[in-house]
């Protein structure tokens, strides 16, 4: 019993922070693939502040859950280097627009890698594990093709970042249903308390 609550799935009433940015970005990315002549500019700016409300989600979920959970450092160290990274770049759109596809490759990089993690130590406990190594996979693939080709035309760039948002969107709201706390994790919880 005491291994099942190591793991943060399902421990966290705020589950639903992470299924409205999910909600959020399936039409944020259908616009994005409508929308070709959108400004490259425009995109900087709306991936930046997407990108600070993920850290502020990624704190309001780490604050929220027991700092004994699996994981809990790392929910902070990310939310806290999304948002100082988002107003970081804000300052100078410029210079973002210009490093905006290398930015997208290591982000997509280390959340494809994470995914891969959460994948494999989760697959004796977790009954959609299988979905996080596809993810983690495709996160993989996706920042090679920002790697291959940073300064592709700007159609082709609304495409990947249209395609992205989508699956990031229902990626999210996989996961805060993995999240939401379920009878049995909320019996085990009050169990603890007694």
């Amino acid at each position: 019993m005491e291994n099942i609550n190591k793991f943060f799935w399902g421990k966290t009433k705020y589950w639903w922070t992470v299924l409205l940015p999910g909600i959020l970005l399936i039409p944020c990315g259908c616009w994005f693939l409508f929308s070709p002549t959108i400004g490259y500019f425009a995109i900087t700016t709306i991936l930046l502040w997407m990108l600070i409300l993920v850290g502020v989600v990624q704190l309001i979920i780490a604050f929220n859950t027991p700092r004994h959970t699996a994981g809990w450092g790392w929910w902070i160290a990310g939310g806290i280097i999304d948002i100082f990274l988002g107003f970081m770049m804000l300052g100078n759109i410029g210079f973002s627009a210009m490093i905006l596809p290398y930015f997208f490759a290591f982000v997509f990089l280390y959340k494809g890698v994470a995914s891969l993690i959460s994948s494999f130590s989760s697959m004796a406990h977790h009954h959609s594990w299988w979905l996080y190594l596809i993810n983690g996979l495709l996160q993989i693939i996706m920042a090679a093709l920002f790697f291959i080709s940073p300064f592709s035309a700007m159609v082709a760039i609304d495409f990947l970042i249209g395609i992205s948002f989508i699956y990031w969107g229902i990626s999210l709201i996989f996961f805060a249903l993995d999240l939401r706390p379920s009878n049995h994790s909320s019996i085990l919880t009050s169990e603890e308390e007694l």
